[in-house]
């Protein structure tokens, strides 16, 4: 029964659970079948009731849970870019090509297109603020209580093991730091999937505040205004990806196959693991974004006839 809402099991709990006894009298448990019938169902009833899918539930749901897809894709997309922008920090010295102003510029793309993110998610987060003081102030402070603990603790060992890396990077040649160490190439593989474990425990931490958040209609339309052109940047972000790596693969096959990936000894065509993870990750993110798009567009003219 834990698989469906609350609001649910409050009204038809009762009810379901009397079905499956004159259902299942004779049966020492419920089957699995019905079980994973069970589950699949309350996540769809969950799905619902946070206006993920289906139109029924209020257009101001309905924007909110567009606007959190569109922030957990950013999520997965500035993980990408970071490992993108990392990947790529011997770029510009190393690749030299008559077409190396369409790299140059696909490049810069990619990076513009993340501050100008980060800079929305901020603000968009320093809009909700006084929402969150509300919720806090109201005594709901254990409703959150252990997501956001959670997301602090993440942040606080991501930011510690990162700056070992960093003072263990000073002491060492730029041959080990580029895959010739295999004990430092461990320890940053360790640190990138710490720190995009806090990123995920963060933007968990921020949907299960902002779910609980009481904010007005205008300032939930703002934000899906914003989500959407969130969802630009990301698209913008993943064409001049792809445009880099075309261009790079076509004029500069060198660098690719023996330079990117953190050490030549991994990597020997075209397609590095670690780029080729980079842009799954992106692409993950922009689906998740046009996902909510589609769930914010949908909602804003219905929201609009609401206001009306």
């Amino acid at each position: 029964m834990r698989w469906y809402p609350p609001q649910w099991r409050e009204r038809y709990g009762d009810e379901m659970a009397a079905l499956l006894e004159d259902s299942y009298v004779s049966a020492a448990e419920v089957p699995p079948r019905q079980r994973v019938s069970l589950a699949c169902s309350g996540l769809g009833e969950r799905a619902r009731s946070a206006g993920l899918v289906g139109w029924s539930a209020d257009p101001d749901a309905r924007v909110r849970a567009g606007s959190l897809l569109v922030l957990c894709g950013w999520a997965f997309s500035i993980v990408a870019g970071a490992m993108f922008g990392k990947l790529t920090d011997r770029w510009s010295a190393e690749s030299s090509h008559g077409s190396h102003w369409v790299a140059t510029g696909s490049f810069s793309a990619v990076a513009v297109a993340g501050v100008v993110g980060c800079l929305i998610v901020l603000l968009a987060a320093a809009m909700v603020v006084p929402a969150f003081v509300r919720l806090l102030t109201a005594g709901r402070w254990h409703e959150v209580a252990r997501p956001v603990v959670v997301a602090i603790a993440s942040a606080v060992v991501a930011l510690g093991l990162f700056g070992f890396l960093v003072a263990r990077a000073h002491g060492m040649s730029a041959h080990d730091r580029h895959g010739y160490s295999a004990l430092y190439s461990a320890l940053f593989m360790l640190v990138g999937a710490t720190v995009f474990l806090a990123i995920g425990c963060a933007t968990g931490a921020a949907v299960a505040v902002a779910r609980r958040l009481d904010l007005s209609r205008p300032l939930v339309l703002t934000l899906g205004v914003m989500a959407v052109g969130l969802v630009g940047l990301m698209a913008l972000a993943w064409i001049s990806l792809v445009i880099w790596w075309a261009t790079e693969a076509t004029h500069s096959i060198g660098f690719l196959s023996q330079s990117i990936g953190n050490g030549a000894p991994y990597s020997s065509s075209v397609v590095p693991p670690t780029l080729l993870a980079a842009g799954l990750l992106m692409t993950i993110g922009l689906g998740l974004g046009l996902f909510g798009l589609v769930r914010i567009v949908g909602s804003l003219g219905d929201g609009g006839r609401a206001v009306a």
